[in-house]
């Protein structure tokens, strides 16, 4: 039952929007297909959004203890004031529901493998593979591994978006506009979808292994170190007994499971399934400045986690708030808590850390391909049926295989061979963020340790800052215990290559105030110097530059400011890109080109905002003409099997030419830079003109795509044109969600989620911080219940 007071409306829609919705509904029959139109057609009409809940709403819902409050503010962050945790789960959970209901229904949807039902049978295979990944051990084991509350926070939260889901059958005319113009209807959620899914998590290890099997295959192990700077220090060797020749699909069935939901934009076929295109933007930026070096006396923590830009925003910033709990950040909308910000005691962000948390495992079959080679005998696969329904057709009835080391992902019936994959994923403990249920309500140092030993994936750089003046940074994640071999390769699977077990942050390392006053993290290697070679998490690592400039930009004398962090977040210097301009230092051609090439480039600071002419002739014409010629002269027999080199060696090379290229290597590394820049000139004045000050930087472009943007391109938020570059700490505008937390004065905290915090593109949240997050911009991370008061645009009360 509900009663409510206000008026419900259409945001700016007014009566036609409403004819729309009734004019569709009446071409629906029982079953909810479209009468008299066919679903393209359907897909075709106006998108005709729905009412949302407006200005002063009482709605009561079942399951509630207590009056709830959500108090939305301005920039569109619900900050839900509860009597009791168990409500304010439930309150986020009918939240998240109410403005990204769309989003959370598919993500679900994609984990699940339910994506067949509504969409077709061209989902079938996704289907398939997302089901060979879910959690199918204990699920006890799986609940209490998150802590004592867990599996009620999962239960609050899953009937909280069944909450609206029920209201939403009582209103159909508000039923989000991506289901009315798809034509099908969310589905209710069960607490343990929220844990089972695990193909969203960031897990690394395979694709690496498939990369270095090809130059194993080709005998070409010696282009490895070329390929990919290890670190530490190591040399990849091939597993005794593995024969890394693999068929060119094997990693096919895993791509389906981990990739998003992506529809073409075929009028015939519009929900045909098409592959998305390979995202390559993951990373993020995190740091935590002690009082020492503030100018506030306070700490400050900072985080921008580089994700795919998607709309609506992969993040969703809410404050929850009851007796014992007042938490206020970002999380994924599908998840109950906050893993991104602060409560009243501390503050934290994450970035990924490095954890090879899989293994390819390739087993000899008998003649009959029913059972694998293990310890010196024949073990059965065992085998699941699982059924795939199908919209319009027929139940696709499933088989899923798999071995004691994970899902069986290809099988080669004739040369009797299986690829299975073991994961992290397959442990109790790795749902991804959902351990955050536990570290954002730790109150000191000690707490949040203990927390993150919880934590199972992705792999995260956490960084700690409260109230007391402390900072800290502990990695955290289960990290796989390999003996014998280093889990760069694919291995048999005949019991030489078992784990032994896995680490979590109990045993990795940590910092609690360090020396320097400040803590920062970027993906880059960053495990102790000496540190136990049995307990690498990972030899391959991001690049450092984006830490670098940091590490440069905090270290800095004089204190930093809340601003500073903003600007830094910002930051378009690749200090990459200053040590190749550094070389150019006292060289000088007779050629004219040439010469032109350095008076544009010589002086130049690696600074890449827009407008820059280095920047374009750097970014845009030289550093791939500079990476394939000094790879070419390090390797010129290679069979095309190099794309690319990995830049911390070609920075090496011009370091250390002499070790490099023989003697004359200095003369030879000069040669190669005067060449490329010459010819990465030409190549800019034949695109560009003659002109050079024209030649300003144009920026990324970058689109905030939304899952049906194919459909209705107007759904899609951009173009922006953003500064810098992947190795700049910008990242060419990766970070959909930014903080800057000032630590116990938290109504100063700023923060970002572009392109805004609805999923319903008839709100004004929409798109609405779009603009300012191209620029740099931030709104105020609002926390007191005074503050919050002052700033409320709307308000939402839930009654039992």
């Amino acid at each position: 039952m509900e009663v409510f007071h206000g008026d419900l409306r259409l945001y700016g829609q007014g009566t036609a929007g409403q004819m729309g919705v009734r004019m569709l509904r009446r071409r629906r029959s029982r079953r909810g297909v479209i009468l008299g139109v066919t679903l393209a057609t359907a897909l075709a009409l106006p998108f005709v959004p729905g009412p949302a809940l407006a200005a002063g709403d009482h709605v009561r819902i079942g399951g509630l203890d207590k009056p709830v409050t959500i108090d939305i503010d301005h920039w569109g962050v619900p900050h839900i004031f509860a009597r009791t945790t168990g409500d304010a789960f439930l309150a986020q959970g009918f939240n998240a529901a109410r403005d990204r209901l769309f989003q959370i229904d598919l993500w679900r949807r994609r984990g699940l493998g339910h994506l067949s039902s509504a969409f077709g049978k061209s989902y079938v295979a996704q289907d398939r593979a997302a089901r060979l990944f879910l959690y199918r051990g204990d699920m006890n084991k799986e609940w209490a591994s998150y802590g004592p509350d867990a599996k009620m926070i999962a239960t609050r939260f899953t009937s909280g978006v069944n909450a609206y889901i029920d209201y939403l059958k009582r209103h159909p005319d508000q039923l989000p506009p991506e289901f009315r113009k798809l034509d099908y209807q969310p589905e209710k959620w069960k607490p343990e979808d929220v844990v089972r899914i695990r193909t969203h998590a960031l897990v690394s290890g395979l694709a690496e292994e498939l990369a270095r099997a090809k130059l194993a295959c080709a005998k070409r192990m010696d282009l490895d170190p070329l390929r990919i700077k290890l670190q530490p220090a190591h040399t990849a060797k091939v597993p005794a007994g593995l024969d890394p020749c693999l068929p060119k699909d094997v990693a096919n069935v895993y791509d389906l499971a981990t990739e998003p939901v992506s529809f073409t934009g075929d009028a015939k076929k519009p929900l045909a399934f098409t592959r998305s295109p390979v995202f390559t933007g993951e990373g993020s930026n995190n740091w935590t400045i002690s009082p020492k070096r503030s100018a506030t006396g306070r700490p400050i923590l900072a985080n921008d986690p580089h994700r795919t830009q998607q709309t609506p925003s992969l993040r969703y910033i809410a404050q929850l708030s009851a007796p014992g709990m007042d938490v206020i950040g970002a999380g994924e909308p599908a998840l109950p808590g906050i893993s991104i910000g602060h409560n009243d005691s501390i503050a934290f962000g994450l970035t990924v850390f490095g954890i090879d948390a899989q293994d390819l495992y390739v087993y000899d079959l008998n003649a009959d391909n029913t059972a694998y080679r293990y310890k010196g005998g024949w073990e059965k696969f065992q085998n699941a049926t699982t059924d795939v329904p199908v919209r319009g057709q027929a139940t696709s009835r499933q088989t899923l295989t798999y071995t004691r080391h994970g899902p069986v992902i290809y099988v080669d019936a004739a040369k009797h061979k299986a690829y299975a994959v073991r994961s992290t994923w397959s442990l109790p403990g790795t749902s991804a963020y959902f351990a955050s249920i536990g570290y954002m309500r730790a109150t000191n140092w000690s707490g949040f340790r203990d927390a993150l030993t919880h934590w199972g994936a992705p792999g995260e750089n956490q960084v700690y800052a409260d109230t007391k003046g402390n900072i800290g940074w502990q990695p955290s994640g289960f990290a796989p215990m390999r003996s014998g071999y280093d889990g760069l390769l694919p291995v048999p699977g005949d019991g030489r290559y078992d784990w032994k077990g896995v680490q979590n942050a109990s045993t990795l390392p940590h910092v609690l105030n360090p020396k320097q006053g400040f803590f920062a993290t970027a993906n880059q290697y960053n495990l102790p110097k000496g540190w136990p070679a049995d307990k690498v998490t990972s030899y391959e690592w991001s690049d450092p530059s984006r830490h670098d400039r940091i590490d440069e930009s905090v270290s800095a004398p004089g204190r930093r400011t809340l601003g500073d962090s903003e600007r830094l977040q910002n930051d378009v210097v690749d200090v990459r890109a200053r040590a190749v301009a550094a070389h150019l230092k006292g060289l000088s051609s007779a050629d004219p080109d040439t010469a032109a090439a350095l008076r544009l480039m010589r002086g130049w600071n690696g600074a890449e905002p827009l407008g820059s002419v280095p920047a374009t002739v750097y970014l845009s014409y030289w550093q791939t003409r500079l990476n394939t010629a000094v790879k070419t002269a390090l390797a010129p027999d290679d069979g095309g099997l190099l794309s690319q080199m990995d830049w911390l060696v070609l920075l090496d090379v011009l370091n250390n030419p002499d070790h490099w290229l023989g003697s004359g290597g200095a003369a030879e590394r000069d040669a190669l830079l005067l060449s490329t820049l010459r010819d990465a000139y030409r190549a800019a004045r034949t695109d560009l003109g003659a002109d050079t000050a024209k030649w300003g930087f144009t920026g990324s472009q970058r689109t905030m795509p939304h899952p049906m943007g194919t459909l209705d391109p107007s759904l899609n938020v951009g173009p922006y044109a953003i500064p810098g570059s992947a190795t700049s700490p910008i990242a060419t505008g990766n970070a959909s969600y930014r903080q800057v937390i000032d630590v116990g004065k938290w109504d100063d905290s700023k923060t970002i989620n572009n392109p805004g915090q609805s999923g319903d593109p008839a709100s004004p949240h929409y798109k609405d911080l779009a603009g300012m997050w191209s620029t740099g911009t931030y709104f105020p991370m609002l926390y007191s219940r005074a503050a919050v008061e002052r700033n409320t645009e709307r308000r939402i009360v839930l009654t039992p």
